[in-house]
């Protein structure tokens, strides 16, 4: 009978290197569709609110560049829909925003008035979790519930 080779401890030892805190972040699809005007003025703060932020996640904005843009923006500008100062600007769609720090961000799109029609979307960023596996629920519960308020998705690395 043939020895097998070390194949099953390399794969546990690759495992767990991929399970490290620091190898994966959540990427969060804003709106959970396209960046776009909204069907209802609070549609992206209902978003926000449903959905759990940490450093190393990201922000997905799917728009077509020349359409929508996401402009980062403070608090008060945020409240105003202004853009006088911003703090980045992302023109060409789709945008990819990586959250590297903990805190409240602000985003709104600047074109026409389509900030004051509800495209804008503020979210809260907490300290990644401990060791959290990206597919577990976050309750102390054994099983996932199927009513679960939070999703997850993986992130994918290109």
């Amino acid at each position: 009978m043939a020895k097998r080779s070390g194949i099953l401890p390399t794969a546990a030892v690759v495992l767990l290197v991929l399970m490290d805190d620091t190898s994966y972040g959540l990427q969060h699809i804003v709106g959970d569709s396209i960046w776009s005007i909204p069907p209802a003025n609070a549609f992206y703060t209902n978003w926000s609110s449903s959905h759990s932020f940490h450093v190393g996640d990201t922000l997905y904005f799917d728009f077509d560049s020349g359409f929508y843009n996401v402009i980062e923006v403070s608090r008060g500008e945020y409240d105003s829909c202004g853009t006088n100062q911003p703090f980045k600007a992302f023109m060409d769609g789709p945008a990819i925003i990586d959250l590297t720090e903990k805190g409240v961000f602000y985003f709104v799109c600047n074109i026409s008035n389509y900030c004051s029609l509800g495209q804008k979307v503020s979210v809260i960023v907490e300290e990644k979790s401990k060791k959290i596996a990206p597919n577990s629920s976050p309750s102390p519960s054994p099983s996932p519930s199927a009513n679960s308020p939070y999703s997850f998705q993986p992130l994918l690395v290109h």
